[in-house]
């Protein structure tokens, strides 16, 4: 089949979050179809020296073309314009900014050469592009449910005026899925927990899950350094996971670091918040490298992974990233949520700041407990959330999608023929 896969992000360097789901999605996909990308440049999502080439060499490596187009600039007020005009017309904030004449013209263009069995819109905000497409299947890809995502921020925002908007922009998001998700043949979503919060908006459109995964050839077992070192990660500029940083230092920290005389911790991840700079300036245990190429190291030479989170959406893709590296977990109920992982045997669970302070040091106090969440945090890895494994449940979406549209096409047809003959 000729896949169409329509994406808000250039997919490079596969470094975790939407661009670590995409490329490996995009790598599997092509090894059992002709896949076309044509994507939007996020200049913020690229690393500092990684240009939209870089990203169209990588990805041109397996995909039969690769095409990128800016995001879209207004002449005034930018995003805060955009998001603002949205409360008035009632349009969310992620179709505003993904609206392009350039994009309709390049599609019309690849369109014209190319006829496509299958389009992937890889965000809801880019569902208006795949109405181009009328012959194609059509697949919806969900990396979260956005309004129900929106909905949790908007109850957490202390702010009275900010809460007031991210609630209409969750209600609008919801309009949106409602009117969009049934237009596909399939939805994908990567957990069935998120299946079950867009079920209601999907209609009759089928609901596939294809969940987040991680290279288990690159990510491989590292042995227990012992210690008692602490590992996070994840883009600090990102809401859950700043969230998540600060709860970790406002709330666990201080105990645990109490406790525990020679404890370090490692928070990798870009655009650290000022307070957490400071602090690492301040306290020789707390260590803020930043963006880094390669996280591995930090893995290897931690004892156990912290995974706080109590927001969001979606799945963690560290998480299993540690799963692969054979890391001892510590991680609250939400922070795993979606994953078919168990309490006790491939990870702990704690769910307030006392609890996350003993399991934490449950775990550095015995090997023998760390030895047994590694092998089965390996064992899950390589069986569930390999990406060669995953790849196969986007291929079976793929396929899904395309007879869908095909028999649809068909009982259309017959309906047509039969109504002209009774006419």
């Amino acid at each position: 089949m000729r896949i169409l896969w329509l994406g808000h992000n250039l997919a490079y360097p596969p470094k975790g979050g939407p661009l670590q789901r995409n490329y490996n999605l995009l790598r599997e996909a092509a090894r059992e179809h002709e896949v076309h990308a044509l994507v939007f440049d996020q200049p913020a999502s690229r690393p500092k020296g990684v240009t939209p080439q870089d990203c169209v060499e990588a990805l041109s490596k397996f995909c039969a073309s690769v095409d990128w187009v800016p995001l879209p600039t207004d002449a005034f007020g930018g995003r805060y314009w955009r998001a603002i005009n949205g409360l008035v017309t009632g349009e969310p904030y992620e179709f505003k900014w993904l609206r392009s004449k350039e994009m309709v013209k390049r599609l019309q263009r690849l369109m014209s050469r190319v006829r496509f069995d299958v389009v992937h819109a890889d965000t809801i905000g880019l569902s208006p592009y795949v109405a181009l497409i009328p012959h194609a299947g059509t697949i919806l890809n969900h990396h979260d449910v956005e309004s129900a995502l929106v909905r949790r921020r908007a109850s957490h925002e202390r702010n009275v005026l900010w809460r007031a908007f991210w609630s209409q922009e969750a209600a609008h998001l919801l309009a949106a899925e409602q009117r969009w998700c049934p237009t596909f043949d399939v939805n994908v979503v990567v957990s069935e927990d998120e299946g079950q919060l867009v079920k209601a908006s999907c209609g009759g459109s089928a609901i596939c899950v294809v969940p987040n995964g991680v290279d288990v050839h690159y990510f491989t077992p590292r042995p227990d350094p012992g210690g008692a070192r602490l590992l996070f990660c994840g883009r600090l500029d990102q809401l859950a996971n700043r969230g998540a940083i600060t709860y970790f230092f406002q709330s666990i920290w201080p105990e645990l670091s109490g406790r525990v005389k020679h404890l370090e911790i490692d928070v990798v991840g870009k655009n650290a918040p000022a307070w957490l700079v400071e602090l690492a300036q301040r306290d020789q245990r707390v260590h803020v490298p930043g963006f880094v190429d390669d996280v591995r190291p930090y893995f290897k030479k931690a004892t156990l992974f912290v995974c706080p989170i109590t927001d969001g959406g979606g799945t963690r893709l560290k998480i299993l990233d540690a799963l692969a590296m054979g890391m001892p977990i510590v991680s609250t109920t939400f922070a795993a949520s979606g994953l078919k992982l168990r309490d006790g045997e491939h990870l702990l669970l704690a769910d307030n700041s006392g609890t996350f302070v003993e399991q934490v040091l449950h775990v550095l106090s015995d090997r023998e407990l760390r030895g047994k969440l590694a092998e089965s945090a390996c064992d899950i890895a390589k069986r569930i959330y390999s990406w060669d494994t995953i790849g196969r449940s986007l291929v079976a979406a793929y396929e899904q999608a395309a007879v869908r549209k095909a028999t649809g096409r068909i009982l259309t047809d017959t309906h047509l023929s039969l109504t002209k003959k009774l006419s």
